[in-house]
């Protein structure tokens, strides 16, 4: 059996966001190594032609009210972004230099990341805002910066997703378990039951 989740996710997707906390503790309760994979859901949904439902439409409107509605039920602060969608690719350019550099720092990264992008009116898609993080977490600041525009985690980022895309995953947040895939923060149920049948 795996002993590892890989979860897909999307700094500027909300239902990542609903599902980012829920998922360490389901990884923890079954003594699992929780993989992080950030990705590119533009660039996935660009691919497939995907848009964001407009604005006033019945979809736009339920989603909205639905993503409030999770993150209440998961006790997490939010508010809508300012800006929206975010621009997350620096985030998650420097989510995976962080993991080369200092692994022990990136859940406290990636939760940092998500808090300031939807419970904060701060934009993640500024460099100072992006700076003020890696300060807050004791990160070296300028290499931080540096990594954001290397293209060596540029370049990892376009593999991850096409890695990501490959596999099969076209939405976020996508959690894959052995040879499973759960797509959406509704189905950490799903997941949870599947694994405690794998693990009986």
């Amino acid at each position: 059996m795996s002993d590892v989740i890989d979860f897909y996710f999307d700094f500027s997707s909300t239902y990542s966001y609903v599902a980012h906390q829920d998922i360490m503790s389901l990884a923890r309760k079954h003594d699992l190594v929780l993989n992080w994979r950030p990705i590119s859901l533009g660039a996935i949904f660009h691919q497939q032609g995907h848009s964001l439902p407009k604005p006033g439409s019945p979809k736009q409107k339920y989603l909205w009210h639905d993503v409030q509605r999770a993150a209440d039920q998961a006790g997490l602060s939010f508010r809508w972004p300012d800006i929206f969608p975010v621009n997350s690719i620096p985030a998650a350019r420097g989510a995976y230099w962080i993991q080369d550099i200092m692994p022990e720092k990136l859940e406290t990264y990636i939760a940092s990341v998500f808090t300031t992008t939807f419970a904060t009116d701060h934009d993640i898609g500024q460099p100072e805002t992006l700076q003020d993080i890696a300060k807050n977490l004791g990160l070296d600041d300028a290499a931080y910066m540096a990594a954001l525009k290397d293209d060596v985690y540029k370049d990892r980022l376009k593999q991850e997703t096409a890695a990501a895309q490959t596999r099969g995953v076209f939405g976020a947040p996508t959690f894959c378990f052995s040879d499973e895939m759960f797509w959406g923060a509704d189905r950490l149920a799903a997941l949870n039951s599947f694994i405690t049948k794998q693990k009986a």
